[in-house]
């Protein structure tokens, strides 16, 4: 989506869901079958910051896989019908979301925390006028122009040797041209100087879904480690964690409700998100505001020792999946970090302190500085929220 025009978001969605459908030399039943044959699968996909080519196979067909993964990357289709297909499979996706309450959330939530015209307040499989607006030409133009091999990272785990993986790129080395690319510079979402408390009205709503957070920290941040570890006891650790102990255990307000940091190689925000009754969402959103409020006051030796035990203890096994290599070959190439990062991750969790944890909270969790996001039934809920001491509640439209 970062090279994206702001009138045509959804193009690398629409570029990846196509790329699947045929290759030059295979009609789309074609490439199907012959993936199929090999018992391999192969996906295509993009985000805000990448289009992903991923799929599993058979250790003795990763030449044949691989040779189909080349076609697909080197020699698009272009099928007019597959390309119409998948448009209107995304424009309905693209219906569905908008009357989901958890999608509209999130796309608000967005914009609130990036501001507007930010890029990344956008959702990157885009609107119903932008993907109505997208032609066959668009894509073309953008795999043309944005996809080189020099922004790319191959990430492969398995039962194969280095040698075997290098020999299967080359293909790839070989015929997939370098362009010139220049990615646009992203700056970093504003700071949050007082809280607001914003409102988005589905009448008749029997749950209000809730956001609250703010702009944080990137994934390249020296401190990105010691967050996942400070937001462990607040909203990271399921049911060990002080928000669902608090709002689903002791009060029954919601099934569940998590917190978290996403930043990525750019600044991403630190996030709350849960949905409550209709009917307590007044008092929901005042004892997240409480416990925000008390976490750093609050936070004991229990907490940290809790927290270092199972930070490090999860570590025991957490690897042991394909998937879980891959995603650490991931970080490691995406964030620039080293080989043995897991083992300093555990070396600085042993030896963070009750002091270092609450200057992280004082520094990243402030609950005067967030943005509070309520969507549900305004009818019934707006009035009560005015006594939160968060000012009159914004009213947001689509």
């Amino acid at each position: 989506m970062l090279l994206e025009s702001p009138d045509k978001i959804g193009v690398s969605n629409l570029l990846a869901s196509l790329l699947t459908k045929g290759t030059q030399q295979k009609t789309p039943e074609e490439l199907e079958y012959a993936i199929e044959m090999l018992g391999a699968n192969i996906s295509t996909y993009a985000t805000d910051d990448a289009v992903v080519i991923s799929g599993t196979t058979l250790s003795k067909y990763f030449d044949e896989t691989m040779q189909l993964v080349s076609e697909i990357l080197l020699e698009p289709r272009w099928d007019m019908k597959e390309f119409e297909l998948v448009k209107q499979s995304t424009l309905s996706n693209i219906a569905r979301r908008q009357a989901n309450p958890n999608n509209v959330a999130s796309r608000l939530y967005s914009k609130l925390i990036y501001g507007a015209n930010h890029i990344f307040a956008n959702d990157n499989i885009g609107t119903q006028a932008s993907v109505d607006s997208i032609t066959l030409k668009h894509l073309k133009d953008y795999y043309q122009n944005n996809l080189s091999p020099h922004l790319s990272n191959a990430h492969v785990v398995g039962d194969i040797k280095t040698e075997a993986v290098i020999s299967a790129l080359e293909n790839i080395n070989n015929n997939w041209a370098v362009k010139n690319i220049n990615l646009p510079e992203i700056v970093a979402p504003d700071t949050i100087d007082n809280s607001k408390l914003y409102f988005y009205d589905i009448p008749n709503a029997k749950q209000s879904v809730l956001r609250i957070g703010n702009p944080a920290i990137a994934a390249t941040h020296p401190d990105y480690y010691k967050v996942q570890v400070m937001n462990y006891k607040l909203g990271g650790g399921g049911f060990a964690s002080k928000l669902t102990q608090a709002l689903r255990e002791d009060k029954g307000y919601t099934y569940g409700i998590r917190s978290g940091f996403s930043g990525s190689n750019y600044v991403g925000p630190f996030t709350i998100s849960s949905g409550v009754r209709s009917n307590v969402t007044f008092e929901a959103v005042d004892l997240i505001k409480s416990i925000l409020e008390e976490y750093g006051a609050t936070y004991s030796e229990d907490d940290l020792e809790v927290t270092k035990s199972f930070m490090i203890k999860s570590n025991a096994r957490a690897f042991e999946t394909l998937g879980a290599k891959l995603n650490m070959l991931r970080d490691i190439s995406n964030y620039n970090l080293p080989e043995n990062y897991i083992s300093l991750n555990e070396a600085s969790a042993k030896n963070m302190t009750i002091s270092e944890m609450q200057a992280l909270i004082e520094t990243y969790i402030n609950s005067d500085k967030m943005i509070y996001l309520v969507v549900g039934d305004a009818k019934t809920q707006l009035e009560k929220l005015k006594e939160l001491g968060l000012g009159t509640p914004v009213i947001l439209k689509d």
